[in-house]
């Protein structure tokens, strides 16, 4: 009864010092109620005081607590609707959106293995249409990509990453860390894993963003990692996969591929053109890659200009790792985003120009009510 109380307190303030007194006195407890069953209602209520006019009387408050407290509140069940919920209101501003997208993005690789969390990373990927959002998504969860590739939850966001063709560059990023990484055990990780990880692979080399010739390279890449795991296993192992598998789908994908490729697709160490290389190409660590430069330079994660194994536009990777680089949409708009607020800084400075301060959110906040 208490919550639609308050509700109708909120939906008959009209006046700005009405307004502000809801504000002030809501504020502080704004984490703990986008967590509860009943409590999250009293916020989404808030949200028609607009973005408008001064910060203490508009509906800031709410992105703000958002932003400050995005992995404890996402990771909750009503708090991840009530956050999308939020961020589809249509009195939310273009740039309060982007003050979340910030958080989300900052935190995207804890937010993309939760099963809350994994919302709001799909509203980001799906309906935000920020201009830029798969390009620093692919930096965020690159370095990730052994553990989320094998993750039922983060194995979507990773595909997501890969079949798009709007952001070519944040797909080749992925790719060059799954398939072309100076560190091969990432891949043979992946393949290991026949529950989510083989999926990927397969779901990759059967996309249509990815052109033939890139499917065969990648193809030529898994046969011979398949081939080193297979040289690898035990005597007392089966010979191969089991008829119907997911990797025996993949060997014969794989072996598909190779087929189709026209010409057809030589083995690496025959793609070399002499006698120095293939020195260079037996000495590396990734036996099958390619070298037309040392390992350390074909694979710079997070530089400005990665020099990974397909083409980049110029200037397209300019800017730094991470979420610095987001671009708003509409004409060419460098977005500068707000500092990040860590959980445990509870008193930091809130965009509204409030200094908000969150009491910690105990376990049994986060629970729904018995």
């Amino acid at each position: 009864n208490g919550t639609w109380a308050v509700q109708k307190l909120i939906d008959c303030a009209d006046a700005g010092e009405q307004r502000r007194l809801i504000v002030r006195h809501l504020r502080a407890h704004t984490p703990q109620l986008l967590l509860d069953q009943l409590g999250n209602y009293v916020v989404q209520g808030c949200l028609k005081f607009g973005a408008a006019g001064p910060a203490d009387e508009s509906n800031q408050f709410v992105f703000d607590a958002i932003h400050a407290r995005c992995v404890e509140v996402a990771h909750g069940r009503f708090g991840a609707r009530a956050v999308r919920t939020c961020l589809e209101s249509p009195h939310a501003s273009r740039l309060q959106q982007k003050l979340v997208a910030v958080a989300l993005v900052t935190n995207a690789a804890a937010l993309a293995t939760n099963a809350n969390g994994h919302l709001l990373i799909t509203w980001l990927l799906d309906a935000s249409r920020f201009q830029g959002r798969m390009r620093v998504l692919a930096h965020q969860l690159a370095p990730h990509l052994r553990y989320l590739a094998t993750h039922k939850l983060g194995a979507s966001a990773i595909c997501k990453l890969v079949d798009q063709a709007f952001e070519p560059d944040a797909r080749d990023l992925i790719l060059n860390t799954l398939f072309f990484n100076p560190d091969p055990s990432v891949l043979d990780d992946v393949l290991a894993d026949h529950a989510q990880g083989v999926h990927v692979v397969l779901r990759i080399l059967q996309g249509s963003a990815i052109g033939d010739a890139e499917k065969a390279r990648i193809a030529d890449r898994v046969r011979c990692a398949l081939d080193h795991n297979s040289r690898r296993a035990s005597a007392g192992a089966a010979a191969g996969a089991a008829p119907g598998s997911a990797a025996q789908r993949l060997s014969e994908t794989v072996a598909a591929v190779l087929a189709s490729a026209q010409p057809a697709y030589p083995p690496a160490a025959a793609r070399l053109s002499d006698a120095a290389s293939a020195q260079r190409l037996s000495a590396s660590p990734l036996d099958d890659q390619p070298q037309d430069m040392p390992a350390a330079q074909h694979f710079a994660l997070g530089a400005s200009q990665p020099l990974g194994f397909f083409p980049h536009q110029p200037g397209a990777m300019s800017y730094p790792a991470g979420f610095g680089g987001m671009v708003g949409t509409g004409p060419p708009m460098q977005f500068a985003p707000a500092p990040f607020y860590p959980p445990h800084a509870a008193s930091e400075l809130g965009a509204s120009g409030f200094m908000p301060m969150y009491p910690p959110i105990s376990e049994a906040d986060s629970k729904p009510p018995s």
